[in-house]
């Protein structure tokens, strides 16, 4: 008997017999694909490439290098992912490697080119461990920062004879007294009335390692979360008067990424990763408690998330662009074909997923008020990351500019949109 080819009738409905079989025997550890309705999903505007507005050569872009005092000393500026400030305006930074370094002595490298400079970096603290993206100082020196392994953690520099990591928080108590862990702790910030820390916990999928590298991979579950579909990313609150941490949003986000409060802590926003959106939460008025989505007109896809505290502006990281093959895939009919190719997708090892073109965009946002709707007032971006790629995080600095941070960068970029 002549085997039935997969090009002929029989022989493709073998191989797709098999596949749906296969397809049902395997256990999916992460969970299997779910349908996403459209207005979950990305919808902002293609890139328009024609803007360049944050190479070096427009003038608008400054990058910061470390400078070594001895040559061949290893480099401790490794992944800054998050640029942070204390109260007196020294920065610091998270890095790949889980230190808190502070970044000082910034010079220019040299007379003829003011867009690059070089700083002093100190180690302050090793933080074990981890990954740590996201912080922010409290009024008490303390930062406060979310390590995707750990949780929410705390460091006090001030604290003798030197300061000692703390782990705030790796899980919190639900309504019905059962516990959920905080499974990837991701975006942080302060409320400068009542000392709260706002915070996401952007996925339930688990960071773990890549056992090529040796390193932790932390792009691994978001690729996971984008396939999958399930808006499984919350947005909590740590009281540091009581110890407690209660769950604001779930199910909120399709990865809950930046958080960033507003100067009178009336509001929280966050940034929903693959469905382009940033969220608000209103903590104060006559909507508290209620969330909406105010923004969505985005070219990429997005990250980190700073609100001004003397405008009405606030600053979004876009890491990478919208990548229309993910539209794609949900776009794929009926949907149970859809979930079917996105399972399969699931399943391939982590080496054959696709990476992020490379791209570096920041969004200056007006959030809105009484008299005017929140919109997308200026894009700055390097559309083909010749300059400036995977911007994961955006501080504005006390002197008015925008500081950009990444998970893979050796240097600290700066805007000046003003």
């Amino acid at each position: 008997m002549v085997p039935a080819s997969p090009n002929t009738p029989i022989g493709f409905v073998s191989v797709i017999f098999v596949a749906v079989c296969i397809h049902q025997l395997v256990s999916f550890p992460h969970g299997r694909p779910v349908d996403l309705a459209p207005s979950n999903r990305h919808s902002g505007a293609p890139i328009d490439s024609s803007n360049v507005s944050l190479r070096l050569s427009n003038g608008k872009l400054t990058k910061i290098y470390e400078r070594l005092e001895e040559e061949g000393s290893p480099r401790l500026l490794v992944g800054p992912e998050t640029i942070i400030f204390d109260d007196s305006g020294t920065m610091y930074t998270l890095t790949e490697q889980s230190k808190l370094v502070s970044i000082t002595d910034i010079q220019q490298k040299s007379e003829d080119d003011a867009s690059i400079k070089t700083a002093k970096v100190t180690l302050v603290a090793d933080l074990g461990i981890g990954r740590p993206l996201g912080g922010k100082f409290d009024s008490n020196n303390c930062l406060y920062f979310a390590d995707v392994l750990k949780g929410l953690c705390r460091i006090c520099l001030d604290r003798k004879p030197k300061p000692v990591v703390e782990l705030v928080a790796s899980r919190f108590q639900l309504q019905d007294g059962s516990w959920s862990d905080i499974t990837y702790a991701d975006d942080v910030d302060i409320g400068p009335r009542t000392g709260h820390v706002y915070f996401s916990d952007a996925t339930d999928i688990k960071m773990d390692r890549d056992l090529q590298t040796g390193k932790w991979d932390i792009m691994y579950p978001s690729k996971l979360e984008g396939i999958r579909g399930l808006k499984s990313g919350k947005l909590l609150r740590y009281k540091p008067e009581t110890g407690e941490v209660d769950l604001i949003a779930s199910g909120a986000a399709l990865f809950a990424n930046g958080v960033a409060v507003d100067a009178n802590e009336s509001f929280v926003v966050f940034t929903s990763t693959f469905e382009g959106k940033v969220m608000k939460y209103h903590l104060t008025g006559e909507q508290e408690g209620q969330l909406e989505t105010i923004l969505t007109d985005f070219p990429g896809f997005l990250d980190g998330i700073d609100c001004s505290f003397h405008s009405s502006l606030c600053f979004v990281a876009m890491p990478a662009p919208f990548t229309p093959n993910l539209k794609a895939l949900f776009n794929i009919r009926p949907p149970a074909l859809s979930r079917f190719v996105r399972s399969i997708l699931m399943l391939l090892p982590r080496g054959l997923t696709p990476d992020a073109k490379p791209y570096g965009g920041v969004a200056i946002v007006h959030r809105g008020d009484e008299l005017s709707q929140p919109t997308v007032k200026q894009i700055y971006q390097d559309p083909t990351g010749v300059d400036v790629s995977t911007i994961t995080g955006v501080t504005e600095g006390h002197d008015g500019k925008v500081y950009l941070g990444s998970l893979h960068n050796d240097f600290i970029g700066v805007l000046d949109y003003q």
